[in-house]
């Protein structure tokens, strides 16, 4: 079962480079279809070697350490391969979008993978604290706005109410001033 599945990532590789050697003879406007197709095949071997990966988990003890010499060795053929379409691509200024993604993330290990994973996990969950911060951020600032114009309404109100304390002083004073006056006793002419 390993070495069908190494045989058919051996055999994927191969077809790769096959139609690597096309891309650099074929008409132009073939290229980028080419490519992808090549990218195609690189990305089922990546599966491959991952579904190795996986077998050589069951695989007994004495087996694991041939196994995994095997897949590095896949391993390292296959980058080299994608590391030659990349450099296609960029030759020949070929697209990675679309169907046909970049080349970086194919034929790592278990434990590179997960490590990328985590990280970009990682990348998202910050991206969601930084969203959430700016929401909180917009909110926070509307509500000091309104609480500005809040006090600026009340600091008007206190001003006004200020205005009306002094008017009605000075009407104190003067009904005091007309209350003594009257208070006084009249002259009396003789």
């Amino acid at each position: 079962m390993f070495q069908d599945t190494l045989d058919e990532c051996r055999s994927l590789a191969d077809q790769a480079s096959e139609e690597l050697k096309r891309v650099w003879s074929a008409p132009e406007n073939e290229r980028s279809a080419i490519s992808s197709a090549a990218y195609n095949l690189l990305k089922q071997a990546d599966d491959g070697l991952a579904s190795l990966q996986l077998e050589a988990k069951a695989a007994p003890a004495d087996e694991r350490a041939r196994i995994a010499k095997e897949e590095e060795r896949l391993r390292g053929e296959l980058r080299k391969t994608a590391q030659e379409l990349q450099k296609a691509r960029r030759a020949l200024l070929l697209p990675d979008a679309g169907n046909s993604g970049s080349t970086d993330k194919l034929f790592l290990s278990k434990e590179d993978r997960r490590r990328s994973s985590a990280v970009s996990q990682s990348l998202r969950n910050g991206a969601d604290r930084l969203k959430d911060a700016n929401r909180t951020m917009a909110e926070t600032e509307h509500i000091g706005v309104e609480t500005l114009m809040e006090l600026r309404r009340q600091r008007e109100t206190i001003h006004r109410t200020q205005d009306r304390t002094t008017d009605l002083g000075q009407n104190l004073s003067s009904a005091e001033k007309a209350v003594q006056e009257l208070e006084k006793p009249a002259c009396v002419l003789m």
